[in-house]
């Protein structure tokens, strides 16, 4: 049973593009998903080293190109995996947001991988182009035919909310 959307508003807008406070917000919360989830693999690869070797433990220090290299992968691997599946990535989630495809439906997994490899090497600055794009369309939108669309429920198989399947 899903729960009806109460605010006109909100519900005026389930399915439109996002603007750029909403997209800029969903970018922050998921670098800093990404971020925390470089400090857990850090951690537990110290927490491994201690468990494997005589040493005591200690958070472990990669130099700037193995940290940035794994942010990369870590980075990709996330945005991948979230945006070829439901089409939120954490941040989107909490902001009530979801990526498509040109046809409104699931975002196929090759151009969610290739929008996460942008959206990680241009640091999300590409969201910037949302603010002169007369249809809201990031940089990431427009080369990888995506759209980033307010979604405040879960969807169904076809991509559209349930509310949307009987119109």
């Amino acid at each position: 049973m899903t729960r009806e959307i109460r605010h006109e508003r909100a519900r005026t807008a389930q399915g439109q593009r996002a603007g750029f406070v909403s997209q800029a917000a969903a970018t922050l919360l998921d670098v800093v998903w990404i971020m925390l989830v470089d400090f857990a693999a850090l951690a537990a690869f110290g927490f491994l080293r201690f468990l494997t070797t005589n040493r005591g433990y200690e958070f472990p220090q990669p130099g700037p190109g193995w940290n940035a290299l794994l942010i990369f992968v870590i980075g990709v691997l996330l945005l991948w995996s979230a945006w070829s599946g439901s089409g939120r990535a954490p941040g989107m989630g909490l902001i009530g947001l979801r990526i498509v495809g040109r046809d409104g439906g699931q975002l196929s997994s090759r151009r969610a991988f290739w929008r996460a490899v942008l959206g990680v090497l241009t640091f999300g600055l590409g969201v910037v182009w949302v603010l002169v794009s007369k249809k809201n369309k990031s940089l990431y939108d427009i080369v990888c035919g995506s759209a980033v669309v307010y979604e405040w429920r879960a969807s169904t198989a076809t991509g559209l909310p349930e509310s949307r399947q009987n119109q």
